[in-house]
């Protein structure tokens, strides 16, 4: 039997909103709905208690909807020393890749070798078996020159002596971010987008609460908690009251081209030839991906960020030295996008890729900020997030035996067990993917949506039926949520799914209850950002 709809799931914003002013006292808030915040939104669900999510944008709409997507151990920081992180890293990509099956997947990597050049095949293997050591398991292979051309048609062949391929995994990062979203409401929190955290509520200097802004609206809710966790990443510091992070944001960078201009079956790993950064060329829902990018971020935050000129060439370049014959050029490119790190900085002025990718924790009374990490370690991050929580004095008074318990969920799944009841008669790439999406909710999945609507949209792996489930159970709020972060229509085909744009119109008016008026105002905010930020930078 599937389970039933958690009633949190079923609310129109509206009634969010008005829950909110009814119950103003919560035992947890996080503000940030990336996957950062998301874990811990999951993990304090899973523990019972009473928590909820803000989020001043969308959910994922910060980096964990821009990233590589990539769950990778850090081949490179095993170079740099950080072995700590490394073994965390590949422990939690174990996991991800056991909890999250059809969500988080295998991918192949390759790294080509040329004579008398930086990567050296020796060298570069024996990294690779520290790597596998540190995994607990084998996770590369050698391939000598005529061999490695099968792996990767169409590289740069003149000295080469081979390659190395080894194994990390891959994900979509933002439906992984409304994966957790969806199972910590289902266990009862409640996650609303688009609600400001304006301030911090403080008493006798402790944070009791926050002050929210609905988009659109000119009143506060004020809202009281325990514990208050701020998880909002590159805006850390924004709320803190007084002492702050060292936060360096760092801009990455992704081209999107159709799969058939550079076809690559494994990620390839290149390392640019301007700077020996490596640059990641991979495929995803049959388009293939370059980047990414790590530049330093000056604009404002409050902006959404976008791709430079001078990123977009350092990309292009990196493809000329390994695909030479490719000749990819600006008008092969279907989109761009650029997210911000929130990097913890050394304190001195070392280039953006040495900063280290570890998190750090800002404890002060009543409120517990976090920054920094990376994707594959949420789940590490959320724990030690709610340990610092159990160890406020305050909170453990009124919430005790939740170390217990907490200790207790280091070996538990990171998502609620499923069984695979999806049809027989269904594709299996078709169930692989709702699988993955949707967890112990696929089946309830298929029964919201008409069987004719579980085909993929265009050449994507996305469905039809997802712009369905989504509007009515995905907090749609604008028409870049649906095709940016709830399907990634909005990345993978040319104008961000415009040719479709009268079939995702029909979903809207029906399922969002959007008007003719409304309707127009969201497509020409669409086009507008589409092509301010995702498309191609505009020459000066």
């Amino acid at each position: 039997m599937q389970p039933n709809l958690a009633d949190n799931l079923k609310l129109t914003r509206q009634q969010r909103l008005a829950l909110l002013k009814e119950n103003k006292c919560w035992d947890l808030i996080v503000i940030g709905g990336g996957i950062c915040g998301a874990g811990i939104f999951k993990l304090a669900s899973q523990l019972g208690l009473k928590v909820l999510l803000l989020e001043q944008n969308d959910f994922a709409w910060g980096s964990s909807s821009r990233s590589s997507k990539m769950v990778h151990g850090g081949l490179r920081y095993v170079v740099e020393g950080q072995i700590g992180l490394t073994m965390e890293s590949v422990k939690e990509r174990q996991r991800l890749l056991k909890d999250a099956q059809h969500l988080v997947i295998q991918e192949s990597f390759i790294v080509s070798h040329y004579r008398n050049k930086f990567p050296w095949r020796w060298a570069f293997n024996f990294l690779l078996y520290v790597y596998g050591l540190l995994a607990g398991r084998k996770l590369h292979h050698s391939w000598k020159a005529d061999e490695y051309s099968y792996l990767a048609p169409g590289s740069q062949q003149e000295n080469s002596t081979g390659g190395s391929q080894f194994f990390d995994a891959m994900t979509d990062d933002s439906r992984l971010v409304l994966r957790l979203l969806q199972e910590g409401q289902q266990l009862g929190g409640l996650a609303v987008n688009y609600l400001r955290v304006a301030e911090l509520i403080q008493q006798r200097e402790r944070v009791v609460g926050v002050k929210a802004e609905a988009e659109g609206s000119k009143h506060s809710i004020s809202i009281s908690a325990s514990m208050v966790v701020n998880a909002t990443g590159a805006w850390s510091n924004q709320l803190l009251p007084s002492k702050k992070l060292e936060l360096r944001p760092l801009r990455g960078s992704h081209l999107v081209v159709p799969g058939w201009r550079l076809p690559v079956a494994s990620a390839v790993a290149v390392m640019h030839p301007k700077d020996k950064r490596p640059v990641q060329i991979f495929p995803w829902q049959n388009t293939t991906v370059i980047g990414t990018t790590d530049v330093e971020h000056e604009q404002p935050l409050s902006n959404e960020p976008a791709i430079s000129q001078s990123e977009l060439e350092y990309l292009l370049e990196c493809v000329d030295h390994q695909f030479p014959q490719a000749k990819l050029t600006e008008e092969d490119i279907i989109s761009t996008f650029a997210g911000v790190r929130p990097v913890i900085s050394k304190g001195t002025k070392v280039a953006p890729s040495k900063e280290s990718r570890s998190h750090s924790i800002l404890k002060q009374p009543g409120l517990v900020t976090v920054a920094g990490g990376k994707l594959t370690t949420f789940r590490l991050i959320a724990s030690e997030v709610l340990q610092n929580v159990c160890n406020d004095k305050h909170f453990e008074k009124s919430h005790d035996g939740l170390k217990l318990k907490l200790a207790e969920f280091e070996n538990h799944p990171i998502f609620e067990p499923y069984k695979d009841l999806l049809d027989a008669e269904l594709d299996m790439h078709v169930a692989a993917h709702i699988l993955g999406c949707y967890g112990d909710l696929a089946k309830n999945f298929l029964i919201a949506v008409d069987p004719k609507d579980l085909s993929p949209i265009s050449y994507t792996k996305n469905l039809w039926a997802e712009l369905h489930w989504a509007a009515k159970y995905e907090q749609v709020f604008h028409l870049d949520d649906l095709l940016l972060r709830r399907t990634r229509i909005g990345h993978l085909l040319p104008q961000g799914g415009l040719k479709k744009i009268d079939r995702i119109k029909r979903t809207c008016d029906s399922l969002l209850g959007w008007d003719e008026q409304r309707w127009q105002v969201e497509i020409s905010r669409y086009k507008k950002l589409w092509q301010k930020c995702y498309s191609l930078p505009k020459k000066r």
